[in-house]
């Protein structure tokens, strides 16, 4: 994926490149404090999603589930293309972080299925879609509260231990875009 956003407070934006992990390490190299909440419009983003940071901390240690209020939703499926994700709490939890930790948007190339994978940890993989004629940039929190709705509508348990999952969000936008959480192999 493409990522565009500042790394400093105050700062202009950079474009960087790769999965949200990758990013967020360019991004610690270019600013080695650096920290999404000293951003004023990280928190503005996440206060709309009704996360502070101290929810967000106590989220991301007990890597419990959380609703998306975006309001923009089309639809969201849970029968997707692809193989479903083992165990969501172990795989897909450090790239959801990682997404979370962005303070930018993600960006997908233009056309039908233009797909970018933004994160990809223990073969998790979630995926921004485009289907419009032109390319599109997302903010990255609104990726990683779309995965959180998909494990909360999708996931279901084998047993007490696994709960697996794969689905699509579909958001009407503009733009429009849909995010989809599947396995991957990394």
């Amino acid at each position: 994926m493409t990522f565009t956003g500042p790394a400093v407070v105050g700062g202009p934006d950079v474009t960087l490149t790769g999965t949200a992990e990758s990013i967020h390490a360019q991004l610690l190299q270019l600013n080695p404090q650096y920290d999404p909440w000293d951003f004023p419009e990280y928190q503005e983003k996440m206060a709309a999603q009704n996360m502070t940071r101290e929810t967000w901390e106590a989220q991301v240690a007990g890597v419990s589930k959380r609703s998306n209020p975006l309001t923009k939703r089309g639809w969201l499926t849970c029968n997707v293309a692809g193989n479903e994700v083992g165990n969501w709490s172990t795989q897909c939890s450090e790239g959801l972080h990682y997404l979370e930790r962005l303070n930018g948007y993600c960006g997908a190339p233009r056309g039908h299925a233009g797909c970018s994978r933004v994160s990809c940890s223990h073969n998790c993989g979630i995926f921004l879609c485009n289907d419009n004629s032109f390319a599109i940039s997302v903010w990255c929190g609104n990726l990683a509260g779309d995965a959180w709705e998909i494990i909360g509508e999708c996931a279901y348990s084998y047993n007490e231990w696994v709960a697996s999952v794969k689905g699509q969000v579909f958001r009407d936008g503009p733009p429009a875009w849909n995010t989809v959480v599947r396995e991957a192999s990394c």
